[in-house]
């Protein structure tokens, strides 16, 4: 069975992640397979946005191209067009390793930006973790150390993401997170529990 997993920034999709991975579900992380496919890409992008963008010891600063491509639609956009396409690959291959031979894997895949990648016709649910703009405004400045600025223009930069989501109609399933971690883990087993 594959499961979707999506959410806005700070949402809380990972504390959810987490819980399904100690009932045993395959986490397939897409912010691990864009960190892959960047390193994987990194002549491309570098072409675009500058060798300036590396840590010292080589690697990519995530954060710095992360505040850059975040702060022009147009950059995010050529940004993507480099990175999506490997990342959707090395997502494919995970999630069929995790099914295993005889398909009987339980996955999830794991991407704030699931609405947009092929990925989402394989989901046979798509659980949507949304939050209160308060807790995900004090989750960024305390996880990311970004300012309230910040965090509302990457807030902002997916707002279009949740309307392609409609599109799934009952397949999609809202998750609400206010914060306590049994009520996120009763929301979804009952969700997971009573699917068709």
């Amino acid at each position: 069975m594959i499961v979707g997993l999506t959410g806005g920034y700070c949402t809380g999709k990972s504390e959810l992640a987490a819980l399904l991975a100690e009932r045993g579900w395959i986490n397939v992380e897409m912010d691990a397979m864009g960190h892959r496919a960047l390193e994987n890409r990194l002549d491309q992008v570098e072409s675009l946005l500058g060798r300036a963008l590396r840590l010292p010891d080589g690697h990519p600063d995530r954060k710095a191209i992360g505040t850059l491509v975040f702060s022009d639609a147009a950059l995010l956009e050529r940004y993507e067009a480099i990175i999506h396409p490997e990342m959707v690959r090395l997502c494919d291959r995970a999630i069929d390793q995790a099914l295993g031979a005889d398909g009987s894997g339980r996955v999830l895949v794991n991407a704030a930006l699931l609405y947009r990648l092929p990925q989402v016709g394989r989901c046979e649910l798509v659980l949507e973790v949304r939050a209160p703009l308060l807790l995900r405004l004090r989750r960024s400045a305390r996880r990311d150390g970004l300012s309230v600025w910040a965090a509302l223009r990457r807030i902002a930069s997916q707002r279009k993401l949740w309307k392609l989501g409609r599109r799934l109609g009952k397949k999609r399933r809202i998750v609400r997170n206010a914060g306590s971690r049994a009520e996120l883990e009763r929301q979804a087993r009952a969700i997971l529990d009573t699917r068709p």
